[in-house]
């Protein structure tokens, strides 16, 4: 019922829009990134889209986060994500806006504001996704995978408030990089003010050796032909009660309790690697994590890594549906690195089937999943997933 409204809604915009052409090149609307509103001259732009996710999963959907999880086994049948988006550029081109709600979780996750005038010099404020990891700031409907990878609820920053300068001073050809510095309240997603006074600080460096810039999207969907890589590097450091951060906001990762003002000093380390090229998508993150607990005295290092690979067979084999891409991923991370024998590893394949690029696609995967940290032995299982992720325009 509320999809027939909405395209009767739209039908009626879209005449209306036709009918305004005709007297007045003021207001027109296309299809780019949803729907686009075009206002006076192209100044101002309104683009408006919805997505879902729906998924399938036994016996569990998201990684464990305690040995019970292993046996507590359910099918899964249900929304997964269901997102609106709005973006677009106010006055000019440059001075651009984002904002995206959750309305499964109905939580705000961006509302963001830049002044993007200079390629090499760019302003961002709001609360966002941190430029930190390419895995994290790839979009949920855009990844290769059906999910992040199990390392990522481990390193990732996630959403934060605060302000950035980034951009990208081009040198031309192996001169080509990128670069983020910001400042965050370190909480975050609308984790409010600060707890004490220290900020988060992030700093990310990205090489752009072919002299092009690599998107943050999965997949090698525009079949390259010439060969695009990325290599960077990143770091942060972050003083709060939390020593993790997801789309919740501040939380704490297995073990540790519940922090007070200013109990964790979190440093961390990045290096990364990704590539695309004739229908084949590579990526790669090694973490290494260090947490200082200002209060128990103790201080803790992780490390992390994961690759993932996929390809569109038909490249090789014509015969091959041109769709149909398949992808693997290994992963794992070691949550005391002073402790032997606690790695946990993740290994998953999987295949995607594009209707219509990210915008439309269909996506099964299967993992064995061996912890070794929640108890003296390790604790296994395996685990299947089916999704259909669709965007509305």
């Amino acid at each position: 019922m509320f999809k027939k409204g909405l395209q009767i809604f739209i039908l009626v915009i879209l005449a209306q829009s036709i009918h305004s052409q005709e007297k007045d090149k003021d207001f027109y609307i296309t299809k780019g990134k949803g729907i686009e509103f075009h206002f006076f001259d192209d100044n101002y732009l309104l683009q408006v889209d919805f997505r879902g996710q729906f998924r399938a999963s036994y016996p569990y959907d998201n990684f464990p986060v305690v040995s019970e999880d292993f046996t507590d086994e359910e099918t899964t049948l249900g929304i997964s994500r269901a997102r609106v988006k709005i973006g677009g550029h106010i006055y000019r081109s440059y001075y651009t806006f984002y904002f995206e709600e959750d309305l499964k979780g109905g939580n705000l996750l961006d509302f963001r504001v830049q002044i993007e005038k200079l390629e090499f010099l760019k302003l961002r404020v709001g609360q966002w996704k941190a430029r930190y990891s390419r895995e994290r700031v790839i979009s949920s409907g855009k990844q290769e995978g059906l999910e992040r990878s199990i390392i990522n609820r481990i390193f990732t920053i996630d959403r934060q408030q605060g302000i950035s300068i980034y951009g990208n001073p081009d040198g031309g050809g192996l001169g080509n990089f990128n670069y983020w510095l910001s400042a965050f309240m370190g909480t975050g997603r609308g984790g409010g003010p600060n707890d004490d006074n220290n900020l988060m600080y992030m700093l990310r460096l990205q090489w752009n050796p072919n002299g092009e810039v690599l998107a943050f999207s999965g997949s090698d969907l525009k079949f390259h032909k010439k060969f695009v890589s990325s290599i960077a590097i990143a770091g942060v450091t972050n003083t709060s009660p939390y020593t993790a951060f997801s789309t919740r906001g501040g939380e704490q990762l297995y073990g540790y309790e519940p922090g007070v003002a200013g109990q964790y000093k979190v440093d961390q380390l990045l290096f990364e690697t990704a590539f695309k090229y004739k229908g084949i998508s590579w990526q790669q993150e090694f973490h290494y994590k260090n947490i200082d607990d200002k209060v128990n005295l103790q201080e803790t290092a992780l490390i992390g890594n994961y690759f993932q690979i996929g390809y569109f067979f038909h490249g090789l084999f014509p015969k091959f549906p041109a769709p149909f891409e398949i992808f693997a991923r290994q992963a794992f991370y070691d949550a005391n690195i002073d402790i032997s024998g606690n790695n946990n590893y993740e290994f998953t394949v999987g295949c995607n089937w594009f209707f219509k690029g990210h915008k439309n696609k269909l996506t099964f995967d299967y993992s064995y999943l061996e912890y070794n940290e929640f108890t003296p032995t390790f604790v296994s299982g395996n685990r299947v997933r089916l999704q259909w992720d669709i965007s509305i325009f």
